[in-house]
Protein backbone atom coordinates (compact mmCIF):
# COMPACT_ATOMS: atom_id res chain seq x y z
CA UNK A 1 0.00 0.00 0.00
CA UNK A 2 1.32 3.39 -1.16
CA UNK A 3 -0.05 7.12 -0.70
CA UNK A 4 -0.84 8.32 -3.86
CA UNK A 5 0.32 11.51 -5.02
CA UNK A 6 -2.05 12.00 -7.54
CA UNK A 7 -4.34 13.06 -4.69
CA UNK A 8 -2.15 15.50 -3.11
CA UNK A 9 -2.36 19.10 -4.02
CA UNK A 10 0.42 22.06 -3.45
CA UNK A 11 3.04 20.20 -2.46
CA UNK A 12 6.14 21.70 -1.67
CA UNK A 13 9.69 19.80 -2.48
CA UNK A 14 10.21 18.76 1.03
CA UNK A 15 6.46 17.44 1.75
CA UNK A 16 7.13 15.21 -1.99
CA UNK A 17 10.32 13.76 -0.67
CA UNK A 18 8.86 12.69 2.65
CA UNK A 19 6.09 11.14 0.78
CA UNK A 20 8.34 9.67 -1.82
CA UNK A 21 10.36 8.39 1.27
CA UNK A 22 7.27 6.62 2.80
CA UNK A 23 6.63 4.98 -0.35
CA UNK A 24 9.81 3.56 -1.76
CA UNK A 25 10.98 2.38 1.93
CA UNK A 26 7.24 0.97 2.38
CA UNK A 27 7.12 2.97 6.00
CA UNK A 28 4.61 4.25 8.30
CA UNK A 29 4.22 7.15 9.95
CA UNK A 30 4.82 7.41 13.59
CA UNK A 31 3.33 10.14 15.31
CA UNK A 32 3.44 12.08 18.99
CA UNK A 33 6.55 11.88 21.55
CA UNK A 34 5.29 8.55 23.20
CA UNK A 35 5.48 6.46 19.95
CA UNK A 36 8.39 8.20 18.31
CA UNK A 37 10.62 7.65 22.17
CA UNK A 38 9.05 4.05 22.21
CA UNK A 39 10.26 3.37 18.64
CA UNK A 40 13.65 4.97 19.40
CA UNK A 41 14.46 2.66 22.44
CA UNK A 42 12.48 -0.50 20.28
CA UNK A 43 14.47 -2.99 18.73
CA UNK A 44 11.85 -4.52 17.11
CA UNK A 45 11.60 -0.64 15.31
CA UNK A 46 13.74 1.05 12.35
CA UNK A 47 13.64 5.11 12.04
CA UNK A 48 14.42 6.47 8.87
CA UNK A 49 13.74 10.33 9.61
CA UNK A 50 12.40 12.41 12.30
CA UNK A 51 10.23 15.45 11.68
CA UNK A 52 9.66 17.92 13.58
CA UNK A 53 7.74 21.81 13.89
CA UNK A 54 9.75 24.30 14.35
CA UNK A 55 9.56 26.02 17.98
CA UNK A 56 8.67 23.04 19.50
CA UNK A 57 11.32 22.43 22.68
CA UNK A 58 10.50 20.46 25.70
CA UNK A 59 12.01 18.00 27.58
CA UNK A 60 10.78 14.94 25.14
CA UNK A 61 12.48 16.75 21.90
CA UNK A 62 15.40 17.20 23.62
CA UNK A 63 15.43 13.79 24.84
CA UNK A 64 14.46 12.65 20.69
CA UNK A 65 17.39 14.77 19.58
CA UNK A 66 19.85 13.20 21.79
CA UNK A 67 19.04 9.75 20.54
CA UNK A 68 18.72 10.46 17.31
CA UNK A 69 21.99 11.47 17.80
CA UNK A 70 23.55 8.94 18.62
CA UNK A 71 21.81 6.79 16.37
CA UNK A 72 22.45 9.02 12.98
CA UNK A 73 18.72 9.14 12.59
CA UNK A 74 18.23 12.15 10.38
CA UNK A 75 16.10 15.04 11.59
CA UNK A 76 14.26 17.54 9.54
CA UNK A 77 12.39 20.41 10.75
CA UNK A 78 9.16 21.56 9.13
CA UNK A 79 7.63 25.57 9.94
CA UNK A 80 4.22 25.43 11.15
CA UNK A 81 2.68 26.06 7.91
CA UNK A 82 4.91 23.13 6.66
CA UNK A 83 3.18 20.89 9.18
CA UNK A 84 -0.44 22.23 8.87
CA UNK A 85 0.27 21.58 4.65
CA UNK A 86 1.79 18.15 5.33
CA UNK A 87 -1.19 16.86 7.63
CA UNK A 88 -3.58 17.87 4.91
CA UNK A 89 -1.86 16.33 2.23
CA UNK A 90 -1.52 13.26 3.85
CA UNK A 91 -5.10 12.80 5.42
CA UNK A 92 -6.43 13.95 1.57
CA UNK A 93 -5.35 10.98 0.55
CA UNK A 94 -7.57 9.00 2.71
CA UNK A 95 -5.25 6.03 2.93
CA UNK A 96 -3.52 8.09 6.22
CA UNK A 97 -4.69 10.14 8.75
CA UNK A 98 -2.38 12.09 10.67
CA UNK A 99 -4.24 13.48 14.50
CA UNK A 100 -3.81 16.89 16.02
CA UNK A 101 -2.27 15.56 18.94
CA UNK A 102 1.38 14.55 17.88
CA UNK A 103 2.52 17.52 18.81
CA UNK A 104 5.05 18.59 16.60
CA UNK A 105 6.59 15.21 16.58
CA UNK A 106 6.67 12.81 13.81
CA UNK A 107 8.76 9.84 12.52
CA UNK A 108 9.02 7.90 9.52
CA UNK A 109 9.71 3.96 10.66
CA UNK A 110 10.05 1.21 8.44
CA UNK A 111 7.37 -1.15 8.62
CA UNK A 112 7.37 -4.24 11.14
CA UNK A 113 8.89 -7.20 9.96
CA UNK A 114 7.71 -9.56 12.24
CA UNK A 115 9.25 -13.20 13.47
CA UNK A 116 7.78 -16.78 13.47
CA UNK A 117 6.24 -18.75 16.36
CA UNK A 118 9.44 -20.78 16.27
CA UNK A 119 11.97 -17.53 16.38
CA UNK A 120 10.24 -16.17 19.60
CA UNK A 121 9.99 -19.59 21.04
CA UNK A 122 13.72 -20.26 21.02
CA UNK A 123 14.16 -16.19 22.51
CA UNK A 124 11.69 -17.47 24.58
CA UNK A 125 13.73 -20.31 25.70
CA UNK A 126 16.97 -18.39 26.41
CA UNK A 127 15.91 -15.74 28.47
CA UNK A 128 17.78 -15.37 31.74
CA UNK A 129 16.40 -16.24 34.95
CA UNK A 130 12.89 -16.80 33.53
CA UNK A 131 11.27 -18.47 35.90
CA UNK A 132 7.77 -17.80 34.17
CA UNK A 133 6.57 -17.43 30.62
CA UNK A 134 3.38 -16.23 29.52
CA UNK A 135 2.30 -15.71 25.96
CA UNK A 136 -0.83 -14.04 24.52
CA UNK A 137 -2.33 -15.29 20.93
CA UNK A 138 -5.24 -12.76 19.89
CA UNK A 139 -7.63 -14.28 16.80
CA UNK A 140 -10.14 -12.19 15.43
CA UNK A 141 -9.42 -8.10 16.32
CA UNK A 142 -9.99 -6.26 12.90
CA UNK A 143 -9.88 -3.19 14.51
CA UNK A 144 -6.38 -1.76 14.58
CA UNK A 145 -7.57 0.49 17.67
CA UNK A 146 -8.52 -2.84 19.99
CA UNK A 147 -5.68 -4.13 19.07
CA UNK A 148 -3.49 -1.69 20.05
CA UNK A 149 -5.61 -1.01 23.46
CA UNK A 150 -5.15 -4.87 23.84
CA UNK A 151 -1.13 -4.79 23.10
CA UNK A 152 -1.19 -2.14 25.91
CA UNK A 153 -2.66 -3.60 28.92
CA UNK A 154 -0.70 -7.14 27.51
CA UNK A 155 2.57 -5.24 27.93
CA UNK A 156 1.65 -3.44 31.19
CA UNK A 157 0.46 -7.09 33.21
CA UNK A 158 3.95 -8.57 31.77
CA UNK A 159 2.87 -10.96 28.99
CA UNK A 160 5.71 -11.76 27.64
CA UNK A 161 5.21 -12.14 23.89
CA UNK A 162 2.32 -11.76 21.36
CA UNK A 163 1.36 -14.18 18.82
CA UNK A 164 -0.99 -12.53 16.04
CA UNK A 165 -2.40 -14.08 12.59
CA UNK A 166 -0.70 -13.20 9.80
CA UNK A 167 -2.12 -9.93 8.08
CA UNK A 168 -0.54 -7.08 5.93
CA UNK A 169 -1.27 -4.01 8.86
CA UNK A 170 -0.67 -1.43 6.30
CA UNK A 171 -1.09 2.36 7.56
CA UNK A 172 -3.08 0.32 10.07
CA UNK A 173 -0.08 -0.35 12.25
CA UNK A 174 0.52 3.62 12.96
CA UNK A 175 -2.91 3.16 14.73
CA UNK A 176 -2.23 0.32 16.48
CA UNK A 177 1.15 1.69 17.79
CA UNK A 178 -0.48 5.13 18.99
CA UNK A 179 -3.26 3.24 20.53
CA UNK A 180 -0.58 1.07 22.34
CA UNK A 181 1.24 3.84 23.47
CA UNK A 182 4.56 2.99 21.82
CA UNK A 183 4.20 -0.39 23.55
CA UNK A 184 3.05 -2.63 20.03
CA UNK A 185 6.85 -1.69 19.15
CA UNK A 186 8.15 -3.04 22.54
CA UNK A 187 6.45 -6.18 22.85
CA UNK A 188 8.06 -9.53 21.19
CA UNK A 189 5.15 -10.77 18.01
CA UNK A 190 5.28 -13.33 15.93
CA UNK A 191 2.47 -14.00 13.25
CA UNK A 192 1.38 -17.44 12.34
CA UNK A 193 0.30 -17.94 8.74
CA UNK A 194 -2.75 -19.05 7.00
CA UNK A 195 -2.50 -22.47 6.01
CA UNK A 196 -4.89 -25.13 7.10
CA UNK A 197 -2.90 -26.48 9.27
CA UNK A 198 -1.17 -23.31 11.03
CA UNK A 199 -3.05 -23.27 14.07
CA UNK A 200 -2.62 -26.95 14.99
CA UNK A 201 0.77 -27.25 13.85
CA UNK A 202 1.30 -23.86 16.16
CA UNK A 203 -0.30 -25.40 19.23
CA UNK A 204 1.74 -28.89 18.68
CA UNK A 205 4.86 -26.53 18.92
CA UNK A 206 3.43 -24.83 21.97
CA UNK A 207 2.86 -27.92 23.49
CA UNK A 208 6.32 -29.23 22.70
CA UNK A 209 7.62 -26.73 24.19
CA UNK A 210 6.08 -27.47 27.48
CA UNK A 211 3.38 -24.68 27.02
CA UNK A 212 -0.15 -25.19 28.66
CA UNK A 213 -2.94 -23.64 26.41
CA UNK A 214 -6.02 -21.89 27.89
CA UNK A 215 -8.48 -20.91 25.47
CA UNK A 216 -10.74 -17.62 27.46
CA UNK A 217 -14.16 -18.66 26.11
CA UNK A 218 -17.77 -19.16 28.02
CA UNK A 219 -18.60 -22.76 26.31
CA UNK A 220 -17.16 -25.71 26.01
CA UNK A 221 -16.87 -27.70 22.31
CA UNK A 222 -19.12 -30.43 21.51
CA UNK A 223 -18.61 -33.99 22.78
CA UNK A 224 -15.27 -32.40 24.54
CA UNK A 225 -13.93 -33.91 27.59
CA UNK A 226 -11.65 -30.57 27.96
CA UNK A 227 -11.61 -28.91 31.98
CA UNK A 228 -13.54 -26.00 31.57
CA UNK A 229 -13.10 -23.73 34.57
CA UNK A 230 -13.71 -19.95 36.21
CA UNK A 231 -10.94 -17.78 35.70
CA UNK A 232 -11.08 -17.31 39.99
CA UNK A 233 -10.00 -20.78 39.89
CA UNK A 234 -7.42 -21.61 37.75
CA UNK A 235 -3.99 -21.59 38.62
CA UNK A 236 -2.08 -20.40 35.29
CA UNK A 237 0.99 -22.76 34.65
CA UNK A 238 4.54 -21.41 34.73
CA UNK A 239 4.43 -22.02 31.39
CA UNK A 240 1.40 -19.81 30.17
CA UNK A 241 -0.35 -19.49 26.60
CA UNK A 242 -3.98 -18.15 26.57
CA UNK A 243 -6.10 -17.42 23.39
CA UNK A 244 -8.37 -14.94 23.00
CA UNK A 245 -11.02 -14.73 19.96
CA UNK A 246 -12.93 -11.79 18.60
CA UNK A 247 -16.31 -10.96 19.74
CA UNK A 248 -18.10 -12.01 16.96
CA UNK A 249 -16.44 -14.78 15.53
CA UNK A 250 -14.60 -16.04 19.06
CA UNK A 251 -11.78 -18.55 18.82
CA UNK A 252 -12.07 -21.53 15.97
CA UNK A 253 -12.05 -24.69 16.47
CA UNK A 254 -8.23 -25.75 16.35
CA UNK A 255 -7.27 -23.83 18.96
CA UNK A 256 -10.47 -24.71 21.38
CA UNK A 257 -10.61 -28.46 20.50
CA UNK A 258 -6.80 -28.25 21.49
CA UNK A 259 -6.87 -26.68 24.73
CA UNK A 260 -5.72 -27.76 27.76
CA UNK A 261 -8.14 -26.12 29.71
CA UNK A 262 -11.19 -23.25 28.98
CA UNK A 263 -11.58 -21.23 31.26
CA UNK A 264 -14.62 -18.32 31.45
CA UNK A 265 -14.86 -14.92 32.71
CA UNK A 266 -17.84 -15.40 34.88
CA UNK A 267 -20.29 -11.81 34.94
CA UNK A 268 -21.46 -9.99 38.12
CA UNK A 269 -24.86 -9.88 35.98
CA UNK A 270 -27.18 -11.37 33.70
CA UNK A 271 -25.08 -10.72 30.15
CA UNK A 272 -25.19 -12.82 26.91
CA UNK A 273 -22.67 -11.25 24.93
CA UNK A 274 -18.94 -11.58 24.89
CA UNK A 275 -16.47 -9.34 26.10
CA UNK A 276 -14.72 -7.08 23.95
CA UNK A 277 -11.02 -8.90 23.12
CA UNK A 278 -9.49 -6.18 24.73
CA UNK A 279 -11.33 -6.15 27.95
CA UNK A 280 -11.06 -10.03 28.14
CA UNK A 281 -7.21 -9.48 27.07
CA UNK A 282 -6.57 -7.20 30.37
CA UNK A 283 -8.41 -9.28 32.76
CA UNK A 284 -6.42 -12.19 32.22
CA UNK A 285 -3.68 -10.72 31.92
CA UNK A 286 -3.71 -9.11 34.95
CA UNK A 287 -4.74 -12.73 36.75
CA UNK A 288 -1.87 -13.93 35.64
CA UNK A 289 0.74 -11.33 36.75
CA UNK A 290 -1.30 -11.46 40.00
CA UNK A 291 -1.07 -15.36 40.54
CA UNK A 292 2.92 -15.03 39.08
CA UNK A 293 3.89 -12.35 41.60
CA UNK A 294 2.09 -13.79 44.51
CA UNK A 295 4.60 -16.88 43.85
CA UNK A 296 7.41 -14.67 43.69
CA UNK A 297 6.51 -13.45 46.98
CA UNK A 298 5.86 -16.81 48.26
CA UNK A 299 9.16 -18.53 47.04
CA UNK A 300 11.83 -19.85 49.87
CA UNK A 301 14.95 -17.80 49.52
Amino acid sequence: MSIGKEKIKNMSNKIENVINQINSSDAIISEGAISVLSALFSENSNILKIILKQGVENRNTQKILNIAKTKNIPIEYFSPDEMQKFEENINNTGLYSIGKTHGGIIAIVSKRKFISPGELLADAQCAPLRSTISIAIIEGIEDPYNLGYAARALYTQGTDALILPERDFGFSESIIEKASTGTFSKMPIAVFSKDINAKTDLIDLLKRNKFKIYCIDKKIPANSKIKISDIFDVKFDDRTVFIIGGEKRGISKDFLNNADEIVRIPYAKDFSHSLAAQTAATVVAYEIHRQHKKSVQKAPF
